[in-house]
């Protein structure tokens, strides 16, 4: 299920990580001025606009606070700490290009302020900038090591760069030093999830749900981490829980889904997608997987739709056109379906799995040349791919090289074992019959008999007696 490693994570980290603060900063009184005269004692000073603006901005009336931050900023203009703040009154109001405009102008007026460079680092994190973020934070943490919220984003620059070992030092620092700071544990939880110690991730959520009993994003990201364990149960109870705590939650219908389609429930898994859509219509992988679940109804034309409409948001999906290529094959467009694998593989070029699919498609359309050499480089890119090794077993022998055909089949029973596909058996015995060894055919033939006998395939043991009894 791609549902947590990068997607969740952020999730967590713009509904939590990035909430309105309550930041109880410290209000630097302004140096000493003269002695105002009587007309002047009854105008606020610049420390009593920012104080109000203060008051304001923490009850959350972030336009009111800016007005007060600009009357302080307009009497001081020099005031970094009003600055600051209304930078963080625009953010919260998503007007992110003045609240990076107001950082900027904090941190020139007071360079030490580490604050600042804290949320600037946040809105240039939701601004898809990790790098500058990641630099903001490191140097808010330098400036100031108290500022835990440094090291989540620190943490989650490496989270989104895969690197989960430096994301969980990180988060696991910032919970040293405040260990009752639920972000870090919730961010921890995706952390150990993206490194595939889900034991450990659902520990982190639980946590958090001991002390958080409503919090969706704990609940999403540990049903996601029972997901990939294989307990489905807990996995669909955690996501609809999320659910019935808020049903605009796109990213729990979208991990619902996957639950339902493991579980061959592909109505429901569609529905959560459709709400999925509606709640995000711009949500690319959404339409991906609804595409590949409704080519799997037989719909081609609304998967065809949805496959379109994913690589129109990001055309770099190796999966859409590899879903594409795949309808196409079905309806007997061979050369449609070549271009489309093309592409996949133009974007993920070590996928030995597109190979020997365009090597499919190649056969299909008959072009055996092109079809070998896909064989050849999927086999290159993954030396124990045994489907490859069987497809081009049948290639060998349909072009006539039944000693290569012999060689690749006894490899796929080799490395298969007792696991082997009947049908490898089967024709590794014809390929025996046409090199002359009736013996070896016969063993062949009559371990394929049984285990077509074993597996319930009629029509195969039929056939194969049929060439035992010619021997």
């Amino acid at each position: 299920m791609k549902l947590s490693r990068a997607i969740i994570a952020l999730l967590g980290a713009t509904a939590i990580v990035g909430a309105p603060p309550f930041y109880g900063w410290a209000q630097e009184e302004p140096e000493a001025t003269e002695e105002a005269t009587p007309a002047e004692a009854d105008v606020p000073s610049p420390v009593e606009f920012y104080t109000n603006g203060v008051s304001l901005f923490e009850n959350e009336e972030y336009a009111a606070a800016i007005t007060a931050f600009d009357e302080a900023i307009r009497l001081r203009p020099d005031y970094a700490d009003a600055y600051m703040y209304r930078g963080a009154a625009y953010k919260a109001l998503g007007d992110l290009d003045d609240a990076i405009s107001d950082f900027n102008e904090a941190i020139e007026l007071n360079p030490q302020l580490g604050r600042a460079y804290l949320l600037r680092a946040e809105v240039h994190y939701e601004l898809g900038n990790a790098q500058q973020a990641l630099s903001d934070a490191q140097l808010a943490l330098a400036l100031d090591p108290t500022l835990g919220d440094a090291r989540l984003y620190q943490g989650l620059v490496a989270l989104q760069d895969g690197d989960s070992f430096t994301a969980i030092s990180e988060f696991t620092a910032a919970i040293e030093q405040d260990p009752e700071q639920l972000a870090a544990y919730l961010l921890r939880g995706f952390a150990h999830d993206q490194e595939e110690n889900y034991f450990a991730a659902i520990a982190d959520f639980t946590y958090v749900l001991d002390r958080e009993t409503d919090n969706t994003i704990a609940y999403i990201g540990r049903g996601a981490a029972y997901y990939h364990q294989g307990e489905l149960s807990e996995a669909e109870a955690d996501l609809s829980r999320a659910l019935e705590l808020n049903d605009e939650l796109p990213y729990a219908y979208y991990n619902r889904s996957f639950i339902y389609s493991s579980q061959n429930r592909l109505g429901p898994a569609i529905d959560d997608l459709d709400m999925a859509i509606d709640l995000l219509p711009n949500f690319t992988r959404a339409y991906l997987n609804r595409g590949l679940l409704l080519a799997r109804q037989g719909n081609d034309a609304a998967a065809m739709s949805d496959l379109n409409r994913a690589l129109d948001f990001d055309p770099d999906l190796p999966e859409a056109y590899r879903g594409r290529a795949e309808i196409q094959l079905g309806r007997g467009r061979e050369a449609d379906a070549v271009n489309d694998y093309t592409q996949a593989i133009n974007l993920a070029p070590d996928s030995a799995v597109l190979y020997k699919l365009r090597g499919d498609a190649y056969l299909a359309d008959g072009n055996t040349a092109s079809a070998l050499a896909d064989y050849n480089q999927a086999i290159a890119l993954a030396p124990d791919y045994t489907e490859a090794y069987a497809v081009r077993a049948e290639v060998y022998a349909e072009v006539g090289d039944i000693q290569r055909a012999y060689d690749d089949y006894s490899l796929v029973i080799s490395l298969e074992d007792d696991e082997v596909d009947p049908d490898v058996l089967y024709k590794r015995g014809l390929t025996r019959i046409r090199l002359g060894d009736s013996a070896g055919a016969r063993a062949d033939l009559e371990e394929a008999a049984d285990r077509y006998l074993e597996t319930g395939q009629a029509d195969g043991y039929r056939e194969t007696v049929i060439y035992l009894r010619q021997l």
